[in-house]
């Protein structure tokens, strides 16, 4: 298989700032990432909806404590004959057994998944280790040259809301922006996915 012109140049792009997110890593230190949802919004789209499949491979309990459980994880891409393959491990230590078990995996299989696709180039995250970090030198420029964007500050409050009532209120919210014509279809259609990833790692 051999990629188009359009899919090549589509990978060689740097990553765009805002589809970068943070949290806190050790000792306090923020940490970049790009979401697992925004890997397979990014796959659909420089692959095709068709154009590429994920398969788990293996998913290993390697700690099953009461409020400390640990899988690791194994993922295969394929993009026509071209395969990857990539590990992670998820963590789960919330209060309910059962739930703990859900959120490893779901976490262990989120990051095998961004690793296998992150081979393919800056879009998947590969950017983030650059150690010049380009990436934020362009986030600099971006953030003196405009204001952040409704869907930019939208994503920031999908990210921190503590609670599903937080997140309820931020899709009304949305729906009201929406309906104002402040965003569109396809930004909607992001903010959806980044809200059921939340929703999900809320349970």
């Amino acid at each position: 298989m051999k990629f188009t012109k359009e899919q090549i140049e589509l990978l060689k792009e740097q990553i765009d700032p805002k589809d970068v997110a943070e949290r806190e890593g050790g000792f306090g230190k923020p940490v970049s990432y790009v979401e697992g949802w925004h890997v397979i919004d990014e796959a659909n789209r420089i692959f095709g909806f068709d154009g590429w499949s994920c398969e788990t491979l293996e998913t290993v309990c390697v700690c099953a404590e009461p409020r400390a459980v640990t899988y690791t994880a194994r993922v295969r891409v394929k993009i026509g004959d071209i395969v990857r393959e990539g590990t992670g491990a998820g963590h789960g230590n919330q209060q309910n057994f059962g739930n703990n078990h859900e959120a490893a995996i779901k976490e262990a299989e989120t990051d095998a998944r961004k690793r296998a696709l992150m081979t393919f180039g800056n879009q998947f995250g590969l950017s983030l280790y650059d150690k010049k970090q380009t990436w934020k030198k362009q986030k600099s420029q971006k953030q003196t040259q405009s204001e952040p964007s409704v869907t930019e500050m939208a994503l920031k409050w999908i990210q921190k809301a503590p609670s599903q009532k937080h997140l309820d209120e931020i899709k009304k919210r949305l729906d009201a922006q929406m309906k104002q014509g402040n965003i569109t279809d396809s930004e909607r259609h992001k903010l959806t996915n980044a809200i059921v990833q939340k929703e999900a790692s809320l349970l």
